[in-house]
């Protein structure tokens, strides 16, 4: 007998406690992540009208590598250090950022800004592939997108390598994350891309070869097992070639002022350091652009400097005490202070004991155990009471210093309201007062430079222009040239010669002055100096040809000129020199070539085509003598001359209505123009005998 199939069982419908229990249940990371991104980016929003700063912002994006994306640029970015670094992603980022917005400040600031907000999501998917635990990672990325150390490197257009090689750095983590769970060798070879592009964006992640130990620990794997241990080999290896590479840029970039400490005194400034970026970390006041080092006390530290070392021990036993508590805080401590040592001057690299920009990638390490310690706190209401407060500060915080970051003129009242022996603060100040032409305050910052160290003496001599006390006489001499004060501007430029007998620039400036004072032969003296200390110094070749010219010396005067084209062919002032002093000559052909290629480089420039209309005029090309006087007008509509002249060639043409038409223009805007008078008389003349 066949038995009956019994009736499937259908699923009870939840009871509404069961669906309550589902919706408190649902995953709500997504848009806590949206929310904090839209949070770290209301944060940042005011370095989005912020403009550049002479903090290295000018001379990043005004250089031939960011303006030259050619083929043949890309690959010179590839060959070049470029202020004291290897970082030709960062180079090339910037030349994308030009291409599209040009000079405007915002194209740059917004991309720093784009490369933070990414860098935070990364933050929170490494911690999350590291711990499995989504609340830890919400509070890490949250701390790390608002803290207001961090606010440098965003806000700071030059610090572009910073937010770039972070990019890449945490991209190579996170997928070896992935390759440590599922030994896929697709995401090995993708970490080990990722990082030679941080490389490449800058030397300072050769630190992430060191990270991965502290991975595999993490997620427990086995440190000394030959496949664990042979996988580190080409990290080790990119990280001891581009450590090297990063060595020989700071070795062949600029000069530092560098104290003579000794190694105990630089022990003692590393635990001052450290224990500063600890304590900003949680309450980040007093920040400046620059930390200079303490000013000596009979050529040694204030003796304030040596108790921080006491403090190295309380560093080690919290830290060994925290290594055994939990592998989160051990890889935490970790990421922290191995990116942070390389950093921390005890061998000394650059000219502030600490800065801000140091603490990005370190930061990560330190806000997972600040994360970590807050849910610690058993009671809840206090724990998230206590966080929304801690982020709040620094949110606030984070705001106002972008407004810091402004402009030079901010930048610097910052720093030097906070450190006012900063001899660097005073003479950015001044050179940014100088680009606003408030002489007055420039001086007065140069002289404060001056007065701080006067007797300057870089450790690594490699660049003059970072001689500070130097560059202070050269542009404080300038500065009272400007102002019509001569022989101030003489005794600067001399002090400066005497600083150092081979800096070009103090000769050639002292020449310049000379050439206003119409001291011909010293102003040459000066020039020729300048040519023979730096066979390159175009300006000076050019300045010199100037003044052959004044002495009707024209052979010498075209031959300098020549020189400066030969050195820059696209040296638009040599070529409208040359060609002016060609028509001096009466070589009307070879001016015109001059002017031509003068109006090709700067097609604005209405009294270059003026003169190419002059050269035409005196060629009898009367139809491209009026092609140039059109352009001069279409530029100049109050060009008198320009109108005179191409009446001239009109009716040279016979169109004589045009010329009367143009004479009378031309008398029309300038009353006073007795050839427009008498011109416009003969073509009444030509025009009566014509009918």
């Amino acid at each position: 007998m066949a038995r009956e199939k019994p009736k499937p069982r259908t699923k009870p419908k939840p009871t509404i406690p069961v669906i309550a229990k589902t919706i408190r249940k649902k995953d709500y990371t997504s848009y806590w992540l949206i929310a904090g991104l839209i949070f770290t980016l209301i944060v940042y929003l005011p370095s989005l009208t912020n403009g550049l700063t002479n903090w290295d912002d000018t001379e990043y994006l005004n250089n031939p590598y960011v303006k030259n994306l050619s083929l043949a640029g890309v690959v010179k970015i590839f060959s070049v250090y470029f202020s004291g670094n290897y970082h030709p992603f960062t180079l090339l980022s910037l030349g994308i950022d030009y291409l599209i917005g040009g000079n405007s400040p915002f194209m740059f600031h917004f991309t720093n800004l784009l490369f933070h907000l990414l860098n935070t999501f990364f933050v929170f998917l490494l911690v999350k592939r590291l711990t499995k635990n989504n609340l830890l990672a919400a509070l890490t990325f949250i701390l790390f997108g608002v803290h207001t150390l961090h606010v440098e490197s965003v806000a700071w257009i030059t610090e572009r390598k910073d937010v770039l090689y972070s990019f890449f750095y945490l991209l190579s983590l996170i997928v070896y994350t992935t390759y440590a769970s599922n030994r896929k060798g697709i995401y090995y070879g993708l970490s080990l891309l990722f990082f030679i592009f941080s490389l490449l964006a800058k030397g300072q992640a050769v630190v992430l070869a060191a990270i991965l130990p502290f991975i595999d620990y993490l997620m427990g794997r086995k440190w000394f097992s030959i496949k664990v241990l042979s996988e580190k080999l080409p990290f080790l290896f990119l990280m001891l070639f581009f450590g090297w590479i990063a060595f020989r840029a700071q070795e062949l970039g600029i000069a530092f002022n560098i104290p003579h400490v000794s190694f105990p005194e630089r022990f003692a400034l590393v635990s001052f350091g450290l224990t500063q970026y600890l304590i900003k970390s949680i309450l980040p006041i007093g920040l400046s652009a620059f930390y200079p080092y303490p000013q000596l006390i009979n050529g040694s530290i204030p003796s304030f400097y040596w108790l921080f070392i006491i403090l190295l021990p309380v560093y080690f036993t919290g830290s060994y005490f925290l290594f055994k508590h939990s592998k989160i805080y051990a890889f935490g401590l970790s990421m922290f202070f191995l990116n942070l040592l390389p950093v921390l001057q005890l061998i000394p690299v650059g000219s502030a004991i600490m800065a801000d920009r140091y603490f990005y990638i370190p930061s990560i390490g330190l806000m997972l155990c600040f994360a970590s310690g807050f849910l610690e706190i058993k009671n809840i209401k206090f724990r998230y009471a206590l966080f929304i407060t801690f982020v709040l500060i620094l949110s606030c915080l984070s705001f106002l210093r972008c407004m810091v970051w402004k402009d030079s003129i901010t930048l610097w009242d910052d720093v030097i309201s906070k450190y006012n022996y900063a001899q660097i603060a005073y003479y950015n100040r001044g050179t940014a007062y100088g680009n606003l032409v408030q002489w007055d305050k420039a001086i007065a910052d140069y002289s404060k430079a001056i007065e701080i160290d006067p007797h300057y003496s870089p450790t690594i001599v490699t660049d003059r222009s970072f001689n500070i006390c130097l560059m202070a006489y050269v542009n404080r001499g300038a500065a009272y040239g400007d102002i019509g004060q001569q022989k101030k501007a003489i005794i600067d430029f001399n002090k400066a010669i005497e600083i150092d007998p081979k800096y070009a620039t103090a000769y050639y400036n002292r020449g310049f002055v000379n050439f206003t004072f119409r001291h011909w032969d010293q102003a040459i003296a000066d020039y020729s100096k300048a040519i023979e200390i730096d066979p390159n110094f175009k300006v000076a070749y050019n300045d010199r040809g100037d003044t052959y010219c004044e002495l009707q010396q024209w052979d010498n005067a075209i031959a300098d000129y020549s020189k400066a084209i030969e050195i820059d062919t696209k040296n638009v002032i040599a070529y409208s020199n040359r060609g002016n002093w060609y028509t001096k000559l009466s070589q009307w052909d070879k001016a015109s070539i001059d002017f031509s290629k003068a109006v090709e480089m700067d097609p604005k420039n209405s009294v270059d085509y003026y003169y190419l209309g002059n050269c035409y005029l005196n060629l009898q090309k009367w139809n491209q003598a009026i092609v140039n006087y059109s352009k001069v007008i279409e530029i100049d509509p109050n060009n008198s001359h320009a109108y005179s002249n191409r009446g001239i060639a009109y009716g040279s043409l016979g169109q004589f209505e045009k010329a009367l038409n143009d004479f009378s223009k031309a008398i029309e805007i300038d009353p006073n123009n007795t050839n427009a008078y008498s011109n416009r008389e003969m073509t009444y003349k030509k025009l009566q005998s014509k009918e």
